[in-house]
């Protein structure tokens, strides 16, 4: 092998290394918005969930300031928690694009059944779906970028 040979294997070499690290960093940054994102919706999703529970906590909340309030009465505890209800169910509908279908479950029995448990068992779904979720994808990708 002559010199030249070895500084074509080289070069090619740190190309291929330098493309998948490319690849690799654009596909973390990926994952970070979205759970960036994620987080972000699932925390006003768990804010209305709070408020139809106890209306009360409105005054509380981020919520207080809010100029779709103006429409309805801040007293009528029904109202309340048939507006928040209904911000509910527009959230949910966006978050069939991120989240697992048991998130979605879990918020419909909710929205049937307001209880703390069913509050509760939304919340742990959001933070597994947010935190425990396993990165299948990337780990088969480095195992097989690997493999020889």
């Amino acid at each position: 092998m002559d010199f030249e040979f070895m500084l074509q294997l080289l070069f090619s070499g740190g190309l291929i290394v330098a493309f998948y690290n490319n690849y690799a960093q654009i596909r973390l940054q990926n994952e970070i918005k979205l759970t960036e994102i994620n987080e972000n919706r699932f925390s006003s999703i768990l804010i209305y969930m709070d408020i139809v529970l106890y209306p009360d906590h409105i005054d509380h909340s981020s919520e207080r300031d809010n100029p779709e309030l103006g429409r309805i009465d801040k007293n009528n505890k029904d109202e309340i928690r048939t507006f928040y209800k209904m911000k509910i169910k527009v959230y949910k509908a966006n978050i069939y694009l991120y989240c697992d279908d048991d998130i979605i479950y879990a918020i419909d029995i909710f929205l049937d059944n307001p209880t703390e448990d069913n509050y509760l068992n939304v919340a742990k779904l959001m933070k597994n779906n947010l935190w425990h979720k396993e990165k299948k994808y990337f780990k088969n990708k480095m195992k097989n970028f690997f493999k020889f």
